[in-house]
């Protein structure tokens, strides 16, 4: 990133809650570094809804890592960039710090609670657990606040349901659990990755809909991890579209969806299912996006996109577009647009 567009991006995200600056995750393996986050840059603001979209293996979830600090070393390596809270860079510090912001300032809902809640302790030890660490809160004083927690995520009878464990839970009250815990000190923001992946689809809008009523009583910023479209229209405000570790489009919500600019948030949208969008024989076609996200040991020359992309040209097979800011806080990474 130039001095110039470093610039554009601090003064766009300015008064953020969280910036995250030319941020550089990168893992060193037998096979080479692979750079899982190379030079991410965005912002969230106070109160909102963050969308970070993209396949799998474009680095929505290490960027997420790596701003909680679990980023295991090695094979990570943070090889550049500044990840600013209230303007403290968290990059800087030290594991102790971090825990006692982890939890408590800014919380996480994984994938997959089944191997994120711990086997051997019950539900509500592990929230619990929050109010100790994080209040000082006695031990009778936690165990009531853990089950109020339950109380709050709608899982019926929360005092039984506090003394089992992860593995006598149904799925989607596992998720609800790992919200409680998140929410449990109140944070300022809430990164939630894929929070609905491995749940049908009734449970699905359940789960959905009760982060939107927790986000609305606590008033915490949430960053939205997914790869589905469906949801970051119904909760994001704005929306970060990632590839190859990098941004390649940023614009609001509803900019994007009626008018998407990178070649690759066209080909998203355009895999998503309508209504009344019909091909022979009654059935629905997608547009699927030919070919396969790139090795991140071996990218492209140019624009990572270019071996996928329609209207890719000499130039993006030569030469690597650098993002550029747009009008109306939008942001895009393709030499064929925004110019």
């Amino acid at each position: 990133m130039t001095r110039a567009e470093e610039a554009g991006a601090s003064s766009h995200g300015a008064g953020a809650l969280l910036e995250v600056d030319d941020l550089k995750t990168h893992f060193l393996t037998f096979e080479g570094v692979a750079r899982a986050v190379d030079g991410v840059s965005f912002h969230l603001a106070g109160g909102e809804t963050l969308g970070l979209v993209g396949e799998s293996g474009c680095g929505k979830s290490v960027t997420a890592l790596t701003a909680m600090g679990l980023i295991k070393t090695p094979p990570g390596r943070i090889a550049g960039g500044r990840i600013r809270f209230k303007g403290q860079d968290l990059l800087c510090l030290s594991p102790a710090e971090m825990r006692h912001i982890r939890g408590n300032r800014i919380s996480m809902i994984f994938q997959e609670p089944m191997t994120s809640l711990n086997p051997v302790f019950t539900v509500g030890d592990q929230i619990a657990e929050m109010f100790v660490f994080h209040r000082q809160a006695g031990a009778r004083e936690s165990r009531e606040r853990a089950v109020e927690m339950l109380r709050k995520v709608q899982i019926p009878n929360p005092e039984k349901r506090a003394g089992e464990y992860p593995h006598q839970l149904s799925g989607g009250m596992r998720q609800r659990a790992m919200i409680a815990m998140a929410l449990a000190c109140d944070p300022e923001i809430l990164i939630a990755d894929e929070p609905t992946t491995a749940l049908d689809v009734t449970i699905q809008a359940q789960i959905l809909e009760l982060m939107l009523q927790l986000k609305q009583d606590t008033a915490a910023a949430i960053i939205m991890i997914t790869h589905d479209l469906g949801i970051i229209a119904e909760t994001a405000q704005r929306v970060v579209v990632m590839y190859a570790g990098r941004v390649v489009e940023e614009a609001s919500t509803a900019a994007l969806f009626e008018e998407p600019l990178h070649p690759y948030t066209q080909g998203l949208l355009r895999s998503v299912p309508r209504m009344g969008h019909r091909a022979r024989y009654g059935r629905q076609r997608l547009a699927e996006i030919e070919g396969m996200v790139p090795s991140l040991y071996e990218l492209p020359e140019g624009c990572a996109f270019h071996p996928r992309c329609r209207e890719a040209r000499a130039v993006c097979r030569r030469e690597e577009p650098q993002i550029r800011q747009l009008d109306g806080g939008r942001r895009i990474r393709c030499w064929q647009r925004g110019g």
